[in-house]
């Protein structure tokens, strides 16, 4: 089916069933909206932001799935039990209490935090027996609390400070630090913070603090201790309530889909007493589209044209076993409406190469089993894990083919029937053998890059493009092989030979003549330039090749170059003319220097080779590593477990990933860049879009 067909429709709802429409649509999901202005939304969104502000503050308690930090895992549930366990579910007042509890506990733990600094600051100086206020009290001296950070300090400040007159007091020491209390007259204080700080010291000010420090931190610890019960307290009741988390994430969803269902409502253009819905519907959905329509009565829809530019949404649908690779098609960009659909392709094409970047029948299995696993524990769209198990089976039969059995460790177990086995498979060794290996990396390539020319021809014949079709495209197509087939199988046959140099200067003619879609000569001077442009060709390849040694079967006699001369004399008379032809021929023989990148192209399909060889190395490596230490008693089959099946899995992960990407990029670059343009919009309708609960 490929590209499904879509027709644009233009519905009519009378305002006063217009939400209740608007819901049923969005429940069947058929409808691609493109007409609307710009949301007026008058709906609160405020219920939404709290339940997720307070789904964030319940996030520690969720029962995390480790997938989930790398796929969607969403909770399946039924329609109809969706909206009934959400629409019976008062939220208010759980988010009520948490938004409670968060408050409560943001302001205990401030005060945690002041609790703990002050009883940081009164700590040293516990052993100081009087009121802290007292140190404050005297009429003409003042008292410096300072914390002198060393013993070697003090001394040097005893000096510092000898001109001023002052007492002090030691009250404690911790660690290397001192702390003392100085006296000194109010006149002379200034000086005297000065020269303290200048050396080193902390100033304590006890200003606002009255009592004993003993006692102040007696009152402190026991508040700290208070405080953080009720901490616990507050984070007990958290828990209990995070068993509301389904239920919040669940009514999360319900708000969100009816959010983005009225910002719809109020982006649609509307009249006194109608709203209009402008879009698009896949024509297989017509008929549901009817029954939607007959169930509300003051609905009215019809089908009409598109504008002349306007490009419609595009849906793939294929057959089962392609559909999972449509996932590829739309991370490239969806097809035009007048292309082919290169799913079916990449459904054979990416899993054969996959398989060989990858080339061991272990890790084959190993990936069907990954894959299948992330299968039955992921929500949603499963078309990556779909196409990882049919590249497993792949890797499987391409790893049996090499004798990949995780690199060579059946030869190191020693277990005979499993060495017959994989001798049995094995169709020959790419570490002895390798240009087998280039080989089928290069025919497999061979033939996707043909592939890709026949999708484009058929393009330009079904566009109406048939010198396109013909002149830029079946002449490659026909080019291609018949040099493949010129110098290796029919290189001995003259007679099939000569057939092959006609097929090949016509066609080489024709890309010279016709192959640019620039320019529009008249016919009647491309055939009278034929022959000149193959005599000309002739006689630079026949000089060319003579150097290597190559000779054409088929003889241009000298006199056929005097034939082409009244040809000449009689397009110099139609120069104007002339010069059209001669324009592209220029084109055209830059075309044919686009030999080269076909060469290119083949040759990027030796990564296949590159990336199988590399799998089959390190597996080697590992085992051999492994081995090495099997000599120590009991522990070295231990050890050796620890080792393999990590390292293997590793080498697994890491290869397979270099494998998806670089056969993502032949698929991509090589493939599509022959026929492929994409760049349309994917046919996305309003449906109910969660973001907890995957509705059935």
């Amino acid at each position: 089916m490929a590209v499904l067909p879509v027709e644009k429709i233009h519905i009519v709802v009378y305002k006063d069933i217009k939400d209740k429409f608007l819901q049923a649509l969005q429940k069947e999901g058929i409808i691609h909206i493109t007409e609307q202005e710009e949301s007026t939304t008058r709906v609160s969104t405020d219920d939404l932001s709290r339940i997720d502000d307070v789904l964030n503050q319940l996030t520690t308690y969720k029962k995390r799935n480790p997938l989930s930090m790398f796929f969607n895992v969403r909770r399946p549930m039924p329609y109809d039990a969706f909206v009934e366990a959400t629409r019976s579910y008062d939220h208010e007042k759980t988010v009520a209490q948490l938004e409670s509890i968060k408050s409560e506990r943001d302001r205990l733990s401030s005060r945690v935090r002041q609790i703990e600094d002050e009883i940081s600051l009164l700590s040293p100086w516990k052993p100081f027996g009087s009121d802290l206020a007292t140190l404050y009290e005297f009429k003409h001296t003042d008292s410096l609390p300072v914390m002198i950070p060393s013993s070697d300090l003090f001394e040097q400040l005893s000096d510092a400070i000898a001109d001023i007159p002052y007492s002090q007091e030691k009250v404690n020491a911790v660690g290397t630090a001192q702390y003392h209390i100085f006296f000194v007259q109010k006149e002379q204080s200034a000086q005297l913070r000065a020269r303290l700080i200048e050396n080193g010291c902390e100033i304590t000010d006890f200003l606002t603090r009255k009592g004993i420090p003993r006692e102040l931190l007696r009152k402190l610890e026991q508040e700290l201790t208070t405080t953080h019960q009720k901490v616990a307290e507050l984070n007990e009741l958290e828990k209990t309530l995070s068993q509301e988390i389904d239920k919040l994430e669940a009514k999360a969803d319900l708000l969100s889909i009816a959010k983005k269902k009225e910002d719809l409502a109020t982006a649609l253009p509307e009249t006194i007493s109608t709203t209009n819905i402008i879009g698009w519907v896949l024509k297989r959905d017509l008929k549901r589209l009817d029954r939607i329509v007959d169930r509300f009565g003051l609905v009215f829809y019809e089908k009409i044209e598109k504008d002349a530019d306007e490009r419609p949404p595009v849906a793939l649908r294929n057959v089962t076993l392609s559909r999972p690779y449509e996932m590829l098609v739309k991370l490239y960009s969806m097809p035009d409406p007048k292309e082919y659909d290169p799913t079916p392709f990449l459904a054979f094409f990416f899993p054969v190469m996959f398989g060989l970047c990858i080339t061991d029948a272990l890790y084959g299995i190993m990936l069907i089993l990954i894959s299948l696993y992330l299968m039955r524990r992921v929500t949603g769209d499963r078309s990556l894990f779909r196409i990882l198990f049919v590249g497993g089976i792949l890797t499987i039969f391409a790893g049996a083919i090499v004798g990949g059995w995780g690199g060579d460790i059946f030869e190191y177990i020693g277990f005979q029937p499993l060495i017959d086995f994989r001798k049995a498979l094995m169709l020959f060794d790419p570490v002895t053998n390798p240009m087998i290996f280039i080989a089928i990396a290069l025919g497999l390539g061979f033939i996707h890059m043909m592939l890709g020319i026949a999708i484009e021809i058929y393009d330009d014949i079904k566009n109406g493009e048939y010198g396109q079709a013909i002149f830029a495209n079946l002449t490659w197509f026909i080019i291609l092989p018949s040099i493949i087939l010129y110098f290796s199988i029919f290189s001995s046959f003259p007679a099939a030979k000569m057939v092959l140099e006609i097929i090949l200067w016509t066609c080489i003619v024709g890309v010279v003549l016709a192959s640019h879609p620039e320019g529009k000569p008249k016919v009647i001077d491309q055939i009278i330039w034929a022959p000149i442009v193959f005599l000309l060709w002739y006689a630079l390849t026949s000089f060319a090749f003579g150097f290597l040694g190559i000779e054409y079967v088929i003889k241009v006699p000298a006199f056929a170059y005097l034939l082409a001369t009244p040809l000449l004399i009689l397009e110099f008379t139609r120069m104007k003319e002339m010069k059209k032809v001669l324009g592209k021929a220029a084109w055209g023989l830059y075309n044919l220097y686009g030999i080269s990148s076909y060469l290119g192209v083949l040759l990027s399909y030796v990564r296949l080779m590159a990336l199988g060889m590399v799998t089959g190395v390190i597996a080697i490596a590992i085992n051999k590593i492994a081995w090495m230490i099997t000599g120590i008693p009991v522990l070295g089959i231990i050890l050796v477990i620890v080792i393999l099946i990590p390292s293997h899995l590793f080498n697994l992960i890491i290869n397979a990933l270099g494998g998806f990407i670089h056969t993502m990029r032949l698929q991509y670059i090589e493939f599509f860049g022959r026929f492929y343009s994409g760049g349309s919009k994917p046919f996305k309708p309003f449906q109910m879009e969660t973001d907890y609960v995957e509705i059935k």
